[in-house]
């Protein structure tokens, strides 16, 4: 197990992904007609946050994908592209991607097992895994290895750093709930509008271009505990629900869905104040 002793990296062990890999020649080219961002663009040293999206243009999941081209934790022999999403969403993914896997060169993978994955906030140097670095996260690095490393920090942490970054996770639950403007997916260029077809893509475009939402992602704090799926709250009016949450003290971070006509009220969760950032 490597060490970090020498100097004050902090290390939070990731319990709760799931990995799948996206192995064979066609691998980039069949993902790449069911998810938001452009993977053309993905290399060695730049992984990318994501979704894949159904044909109602919806999110099914989110995720972080990187191409592993020194095969550091996948077979020599093929390309090979690795996504971290939540566990609970894993098998139903892997099911939806197989139905059209069968007219490419792929193979879908189930890797939960076998890596491990970490949140460091310096990039970890170690020829047992991979360093992963996304444009929406960039002062903080995942490292994916089948060795695990010390962990120095809790897991609440590192959920709160990533509701501050506005990264979206979905469990299975929550699957197929959301457009990805909702998820606030447009606003940090997890969307790439430019880069062709794919599995619902017609109507996010349009909702880009043409329509303006009802209701907008956004970060705050609730009093007291709450979950995933929680509703929010204007008065007696249902005007949202918790996408994430993190434990921080007395007080809980949380990333929401939440109308815009009730922005500037008075809100609350489990009928205790929740609060937004500016």
């Amino acid at each position: 197990m490597p060490q970090f002793d020498d100097h004050f990296m902090t290390v939070t062990a990731l319990t709760d992904p799931g990995i799948l890999e996206i192995r064979g020649r066609d691998a980039v080219k069949f993902l790449q007609g069911y998810c938001t961002c452009d993977l053309l663009t993905l290399t060695e040293n730049q992984a990318l946050y994501g979704a894949i999206t159904n044909i109602q243009g919806r999110v099914e999941t989110t995720f972080v994908a990187i191409l592993d081209t020194a095969h550091v934790l996948t077979p020599l022999d093929e390309p090979s592209i690795l996504l971290r999403m939540s566990r609970t969403c894993l098998p139903y993914i892997q099911e939806f991607l197989a139905k059209y896997a069968v007219f490419s060169k792929v193979t879908l993978i189930d890797r939960s097992q076998d890596i491990v994955c970490f949140g460091c906030d310096e990039a970890v140097s170690a020829p047992s895994g991979l360093v992963v670095k996304i444009p929406q996260r960039p002062t903080a690095y995942e490292f994916w290895s089948r060795t695990a490393i010390q962990a120095t920090s809790n897991l609440e942490t590192w959920k709160a750093l990533e509701i501050q970054a506005g990264l979206a996770w979905l469990d299975q639950p929550q699957a197929g709930k959301y457009q990805p403007f909702e998820l606030g997916m447009a606003d940090n260029a997890s969307i790439d509008f430019q880069k062709g077809c794919y599995l619902g893509q017609e109507i996010i475009a349009r909702v880009h271009y043409r329509g303006k939402t009802k209701t907008v992602f956004r970060v705050g704090s609730a009093e007291g505990a709450c979950r995933p799926g929680d509703p929010i709250y204007a008065g007696a009016k249902p005007c949202g629900e918790v996408i994430n949450s993190a434990a921080a003290g007395a007080t809980t971070a949380c990333s929401v869905i939440i109308q815009t006509d009730v922005l500037t009220q008075s809100l609350t969760i489990h009928s205790r104040p929740f609060v937004l950032q500016p």
